[in-house]
């Protein structure tokens, strides 16, 4: 079942529409690509231990560059270790040019390498992707002026961008996807 866009109030009664479901996996974006919208992680979290759901989050658009310490949406919210699978990529902040990941309970992993056909059909990623992504996720933990550099040159771009006249979507003003509204375009 889908619910309507940040609508936590339609995700409760999804909820409610599936108490006989036998295994319910909420699915969202932690920051929405198109528009900048961080999603209301929180609310979703405590929905999902009220009515025992699993929460899948996608933090392509979050991983290496949002939150205190860029380790996405989680960190950026406060609500570290309430997302039970996170997926997702190397190929923008964390230096790789190609490939991802996905965290979660050990028997989710395991049963993903076993069964997942990508995981399975595909190849190992370079040893210099990986070695890279590494070094970036290194140097986010040992030095905050990243992140810090990151998000007062966000502000001053949407500062600016609004003083002449643009209007700049996102329900996060720290957040580097700024999209830019032109009018009828």
């Amino acid at each position: 079942m889908r619910f309507k866009h940040m609508d936590v109030t339609d995700l409760e009664t999804k909820l409610k529409e599936s108490k006989d479901a036998r295994q319910r996996v909420i699915v969202t974006d932690g920051v929405f690509s198109m528009d900048g919208d961080v999603a209301p992680l929180k609310e979703i979290c405590d929905l999902a231990e009220k009515y025992n759901a699993i929460v899948f989050v996608d933090e392509c658009h979050a991983s290496g560059f949002f939150g205190p310490t860029g380790r996405g949406t989680e960190d950026a919210l406060g609500i570290k270790g309430r997302v039970d699978i996170i997926n997702s990529t190397l190929g923008k902040a964390l230096g790789g040019s190609m490939g991802g990941y996905t965290t979660g309970p050990k028997p989710l992993i395991d049963l993903l390498r076993q069964r997942s056909r990508p995981y399975l059909f595909s190849n190992s990623l370079a040893p210099s992707i990986v070695g890279s992504s590494i070094k970036v996720l290194e140097m986010l933990m040992n030095d905050a002026s990243f992140i810090g550099s990151l998000k007062a040159n966000v502000l001053r771009f949407r500062s600016r961008m609004t003083e002449l006249g643009f209007k700049i979507l996102g329900n996060d003003s720290t957040h580097p996807i700024c999209p830019v509204l032109l009018g009828d375009a």
